[in-house]
């Protein structure tokens, strides 16, 4: 199955319980079961530690899905556009034309769409910047109504052409360059996380700084690092870690 629209995955089969994490429009889904109008689905994309097909959780059948065997997107949204549709959505091509994934054509500006594959040219902590006073929604990755932190961090770093988890403590746990030392060792540009169990995360900065979807501030905007509980950074390619930026 393929997401038409953005469309929540939730922890259960109820329109009532938290939303887990959100596909975007083109994004896969992997169907398991069902119960009752709900389909039990993994987001491959979004991998984690609870599946390893990917994000396990529930969606509504009728919500905005359609049946692609063969789905091969071939352009990626990389900037804000009059269609509305979120960074990271992935769009289709047909006689040279921008599809939908049902196949309907849409219209968006130039230098909004990139082909699959090639990444944006600018670092992941430049695209939350863009974002600045975006809202914090628990579980959103679309750009257009609200993310969370590591859902930020995570399609930000899709456009760098990085592949990582959905989730603050699977991004610091799978990531080829972590560390426990001070920030002050962090580059510009390095995920910094925050909380015991690690529960927060946010592009390194600088000076101190970062930026990041935190719920207390409303939205994407960006802290001190000593104001919250840090525990360390990680570098991942494609995004992370700025060459001639260390401290």
């Amino acid at each position: 199955m393929v997401a038409v629209r953005s469309i929540a995955v939730r922890a259960s089969p109820s329109g009532d319980v938290e939303m887990v994490t959100e596909v975007v429009c083109g994004e896969r889904l992997v169907v398991l079961g069902g119960r009752g109008g709900w389909l039990r689905v993994v987001v491959p994309e979004h991998a984690s530690h609870l599946d390893p097909g990917g994000y396990p959780g529930w969606v509504d059948a009728g919500d905005g899905l359609v049946e692609r065997g063969a789905w091969e997107p071939a352009f990626v949204v990389v900037g804000e556009n009059r269609a509305c549709l979120p960074l990271g959505a992935l769009i289709g091509e047909d006689e040279g034309k921008a599809v939908l994934p049902d196949g309907r054509p849409v219209e968006v500006e130039a230098g909004v769409l990139r082909r699959v594959g090639d990444p944006v040219g600018i670092g992941g902590h430049h695209l939350c910047l863009r974002l600045l006073g975006l809202p914090y929604r628990w579980g959103g990755t679309d750009s257009t109504r609200g993310m969370d932190c590591s859902g930020l961090v995570m399609r930000a770093m899709q456009l760098r052409g990085t592949r990582m988890p959905r989730d603050a403590e699977d991004q610091f746990a799978s990531a080829p360059f972590r560390s426990g030392e001070s920030w002050e060792r962090a580059r510009v540009g390095d995920l910094v996380f925050f909380g015991e169990e690690i529960t927060h995360v946010g592009f390194y900065l600088g000076d101190g700084c970062y930026v990041s979807a935190k719920g207390e501030d409303g939205g994407v905007s960006v802290r001190r690092v000593s104001e919250d509980g840090y525990v360390g950074f990680a570098r991942y390619g494609g995004g992370c870690g700025e060459p001639g930026a260390a401290r």
